[in-house]
């Protein structure tokens, strides 16, 4: 499927948008609060919109220098298949190599069983012979 119809803008989605489409694919809800915050925190921001509709979305989170990560690479489940997602992890990695200083690092945590997905852009599945597992710890409750 192409992508002919669809269109690429280097803005944040609203925090509405960004709430529910993270709720339609499956990551669950959250608080219109935690999505003004979470966008506040990008470095970089990509939306792509079918009509005025958002239907994907990838941000860069890090100190803007030697630490980039890719985060929250979203495609409503009506669009996928249409190569959005290769393009936005395309153009936010490209930007983020702009931007990155000699020695930086950029990161990601894939989900489960998309590790193939992110070794066509070069990001390497860990554990290495040099780098140690990627790890999370989780916030559920306080």
């Amino acid at each position: 499927m192409s992508i002919d119809n669809v269109r690429f803008e280097n803005i944040p989605p609203n925090p509405e948008d960004f709430a529910r489409l993270r709720a339609e694919c499956g990551w669950g809800e959250i608080s219109l609060k935690a999505a003004r915050r979470a966008l506040r925190g990008s470095l970089i921001d990509l939306t792509c919109f079918d009509g005025t509709e958002l239907v994907g979305m990838g941000r860069v989170v890090g100190d803007g220098a030697l630490y980039f990560y890719l985060q929250d690479i979203i495609v409503k489940p009506t669009h996928q298949g249409r190569a959005i997602g290769r393009q936005i992890v395309s153009k936010l990695t490209d930007e983020a190599v702009a931007r990155a200083e000699i020695g930086a690092t950029i990161g990601l945590m894939s989900a489960k069983d998309k590790e193939g997905f992110y070794e066509n852009f070069g990001f390497q599945v860990r554990p290495t012979e040099q780098l140690g597992a990627g790890m999370s710890r989780f916030v559920l409750s306080r």
